[in-house]
């Protein structure tokens, strides 16, 4: 599968929520990243049909997805950011419904296959309202696949999960890439780094930049620095560079700095992670940094 984005925009009177946005995505995982008002959540609701675009074409294979009709929403499974569920359902009980909305044909089957994948079979008949967070987010993960859809849509999945549960739930999107894309919106860079075929970065409803992580951490290379100082001049230099890490070390603190240039003779250039790539797309030039 194959699903286009050419340049896509979404005005709201003088805001601009897109501006041009244009992407391939093909089977895999991708990691849509940006801060919280970058226009992530805009652009999935008009992936998903929910807006219409100011401008711009989806394709799908070669077909503008606006003449697909249902054809093309039948290939969609979407999580939002804060699935909504009936308390008093059971997880089987909602997944009929859901089944039904759908339009899914062997409903028994599905759900179990679901379940199954999930590990929510042992819950099947609990109440919705019983399940822990952890749990009804995976039942969002259930009630997305049920159509066996090719694209699959996730909003912030992770908001609100311990470590435990989010490492779970990254290794249940890797077991579903095969197969078909999956694009999952975050500004939590930990959930995308490992399993992510490719990134996009969002910023302020542009796209800035696209790659794989090794793509994306050699484009900041000789950008990153570590350096050992005081504490006086820790907390200096975190008022006036991009610091990323501070690890305290006896009296001392090593920093790890984010600059174009090196920051202060004793700093010594080190191998950029994604989180470096997150500062210095989107925020090394605010509050003063260099």
């Amino acid at each position: 599968m194959k699903l286009e984005l050419d340049a896509i925009r979404k005005s709201y009177g003088k805001c601009k929520a897109l501006r041009g946005v244009s992407a391939t995505l093909e089977d895999g995982v991708y990691g849509l990243l940006g801060p919280n008002g970058a226009g992530k959540t805009t652009l999935i609701k008009i992936l998903i049909g929910i807006l219409s675009p100011s401008g711009g074409t989806i394709r799908l294979d070669g077909k503008d997805t606006a003449k697909m009709g249902r054809s093309y929403f039948d290939l969609i499974g979407y999580m939002p950011q804060y699935p909504q569920f009936y308390a008093n359902f059971t997880v089987q009980e909602f997944l009929s419904y859901m089944c039904r909305l759908k339009g899914v044909k062997d409903v028994g089957s599905c759900i179990e296959e679901a379940l199954v994948f999930v590990n929510l079979y042992d819950r099947r008949q609990m109440r919705i309202g019983a399940l822990s967070g952890g749990m009804r987010q995976r039942l969002g993960i259930a009630q997305a696949i049920l159509n066996d859809p090719k694209l699959l849509v996730l909003d912030e999945p992770t908001a609100g999960l311990d470590p435990g549960e989010r490492i779970r739930f990254r290794n249940l999107l890797s077991k579903l890439a095969t197969g078909r894309s999956i694009l999952l919106a975050t500004h939590i860079v930990s959930d995308v780094e490992c399993i992510a075929k490719e990134i996009l970065l969002l910023q302020k409803g542009q796209l800035v930049m696209q790659g794989t992580p090794s793509q994306l951490e050699q484009s900041i290379q000789g950008k990153v620095w570590e350096m050992t100082v005081n504490r006086p001049d820790g907390v200096l230099l975190s008022d006036s560079y991009c610091v990323s890490n501070m690890k305290q070390q006896g009296e001392n603190f090593q920093l790890r700095i984010i600059s174009d240039t090196r920051p202060l003779p004793g700093a010594v250039p080190v191998s950029p992670n994604l989180d470096d790539v997150f500062l210095h797309t989107f925020f090394r030039h605010s509050e003063g940094w260099t």
